[in-house]
């Protein structure tokens, strides 16, 4: 399924979207029970030393961000009103010092707009190895 919004497309199931694809949301799910929408980042990306992709994720999140504040969440999906909103960062290589840095950041600028920003591996999954 995919939703065309103003912004750029979301893709709820279907073909992965990617962190490298800064105009669009990944993925987004409902825990009903958890009363919270995760809108989740997959990002399959090395960590370079340019930052290259830390800016490229840093565009990815103000898209989300974007699409939260403006209300197309809401519009995409009217049964989260009321649903308190996670980012999630599922990664594919550990994080750069850099990274780390950044996230800490990213958390509590998005807490204190009451958005969860949280970040890891997949679930029941750990890093792939980088050589």
């Amino acid at each position: 399924m995919v939703a065309r919004l103003p912004f750029g497309i979301i893709k709820v199931k279907g073909e992965m979207m990617s962190v490298i694809e800064t105009d669009s949301i990944d993925a987004i799910g409902m825990e009903k029970e958890m009363q919270r929408v995760f809108l989740t980042i997959i990002d399959s990306l090395v960590w370079d030393a340019e930052n290259v992709h830390l800016f490229t994720l840093q565009e990815k999140i103000n898209t989300y961000l974007y699409f939260i504040e403006s209300g197309e969440l809401l519009t995409a999906f009217p049964d989260s009103k009321g649903f308190d909103v996670a980012i999630e960062l599922v990664l594919k290589h550990q994080p750069s010092d850099e990274a780390i840095t950044f996230f800490d950041k990213t958390i509590q600028i998005l807490l204190d707009k009451n958005i969860v920003f949280v970040f890891g591996p997949k679930r029941n999954g750990s890093y792939a190895e980088h050589h």
